[in-house]
């Protein structure tokens, strides 16, 4: 009788856990989505701001986007 018990309370944690690990999984799915568009919206918001400077490819485009991911990049730190 024990035996059964404790066969069924393991099959039991083991269902807890799959569980566990599909909404974990969901999670970290709906994260990299919203970080994927975070990361859309500020490179269209630099390609704007950007544009002031010169058109895309030119030294100053260039030299504004860079500036503005190294500026971004200081903040994390």
């Amino acid at each position: 009788m024990w035996k059964g018990a404790m066969v069924a309370a393991v099959f039991f944690l083991l269902a807890a856990c799959a569980a566990d690990e599909e909404q974990r999984r969901a999670q970290q799915e709906e994260y990299a989505k919203a970080a994927a568009q975070a990361e859309a919206q500020i490179a269209q918001q630099d390609h704007a701001r950007c544009l002031s400077y010169g058109k895309p490819g030119s030294a100053a485009y260039i030299d504004c986007r860079s500036s503005l991911k190294n500026d971004r990049a200081d903040m994390k730190n």
